[in-house]
């Protein structure tokens, strides 16, 4: 019975045209009733004989042939047809995550350090389970936002903040949405010490996705002022969000009000996608991960610092109303260029107090480089 095999999937269509080509050969092989007594006689005579090694390199050329045949009958493997309304160039329309895009079909809480301790830096951990506020059954996410330093004018370096969310859907697209409206606006930033880049009343029109690339429209950031380092750096604001969320490193496809941008601000080249910069070029050099600025911590608490200092040693400083009532060397587990982390147990009284990490300079009276500092209540 000959099978219908363009109805069959597309597994079963392939073995069926398999079993048919390999059916098709076996049947060109004249089989006689004296075969197997000529094989052996054929094999003794082998025994009695060296066969020249030309001969041998001519049986294995043709059995290689024979297979080619085999194989060269089947039709070539079906390949998986692009998601609906994909673009071969240019931007790609706006339009929901195409099958097989990440998605968090439960509450998604990532660990303070999703992405490593090279990935990016934070200025705190994610908070806690059981926000104030969230709804039972909502899609609760915590996400990496990044900032930079609020004191550098040029605003070059990015920090790293977990916030927590409550989504109105589950899946890639929600937590870009959410992560990135938070990094436009600033609105829920733990630590004073940083700002966002983007000017005021930007906010995510769009996103969607398409294998590794994701599409960003912003509307409402049409005119920036900011000149060339700051935009470099609220592109690479852009770009670690996004690579935070997803993880990897994503292609972005930034539109502004719908519409595809040349050159953002007159400054940067965003007419090809937007990729994330090199770490030691677009991070910060110094941050606490932990604790977060604003926490509440136990007498006894671990301090998570991570960065890139020369010979990988850093300098840790307690402060209390004015006075040091704490000060010890740190040494990370890798020095600049690289990027290291250290984790150092203190204990201290209940009071009000200020962890600073930096690094020592090397030029006398010099005042310390890199510093970072977080406000914490020890109870």
């Amino acid at each position: 019975m000959d099978t219908d095999h363009d109805n069959q999937p597309d597994d079963a269509r392939t073995a069926d045209l398999l079993r048919r080509a390999l059916h098709t050969e076996a049947d060109r092989t004249d089989v006689r009733p004296d075969g197997l007594t000529s094989i052996r006689r054929k094999i003794d005579a082998r025994r009695r004989r060296r066969v020249p090694a030309v001969l041998l390199g001519a049986a294995a050329a043709t059995v290689a042939a024979s297979l080619v045949g085999v194989v060269g009958c089947l039709p070539p493997a079906p390949q998986p047809d692009p998601p609906s309304g994909a673009a071969s160039a240019g931007p790609a329309p706006p339009g929901p995550a195409p099958p097989g895009a990440a998605s968090t079909s439960q509450p998604t809480d990532r660990p303070a350090d999703r992405d490593g301790p090279v990935a990016g830096p934070a200025t705190g951990r994610p908070p806690t389970a059981g926000a104030a506020g969230q709804q039972a059954g909502t899609p609760v996410a915590t996400l990496p936002v990044y900032y930079v330093d609020a004191a550098d004018s040029g605003g070059s370096r990015l920090y790293r903040e977990f916030h927590r969310f409550q989504l109105t859907d589950t899946g890639v697209v929600a937590e870009l949405r959410a992560a990135l409206g938070e990094m436009l606006t600033a609105a829920r930033l733990a630590d004073p010490d940083y700002r966002t880049l983007w000017p005021a009343g930007a906010s995510v029109a769009t996103v969607w996705t398409q294998y590794d690339i994701v599409g960003v429209n912003i509307t409402g950031a049409g005119v920036a002022n900011l000149d060339a380092a700051g935009a470099a750096a609220a592109v690479q604001q852009l770009a670690w969000t996004v690579a935070g969320v997803t993880g990897g490193d994503p292609r972005i496809r930034l539109l502004l009000d719908g519409e595809p941008v040349d050159r953002l601000w007159g400054h940067i080249d965003t007419g090809n996608e937007i990729t994330k910069g090199a770490a030691l070029d677009t991070l910060a050099m110094l941050w606490l991960i932990d604790p977060q600025h604003g926490d509440t911590v136990g007498s006894t608490f671990t301090v998570h610092l991570a960065g890139s200092v020369h010979e990988a040693t850093a300098q840790l400083r307690i402060r209390q109303g004015g006075q040091v009532v704490h000060r010890q060397y740190v040494t990370l587990d890798a020095g600049a260029p690289g990027r290291g982390e250290a984790f150092v147990e203190l204990s201290l009284p209940p009071g009000d107090y200020i962890i600073e990490a930096y690094e020592e300079s090397m030029v006398a009276d010099e005042a310390p480089r890199h510093l970072v500092d977080a406000a914490i209540t020890v109870r």
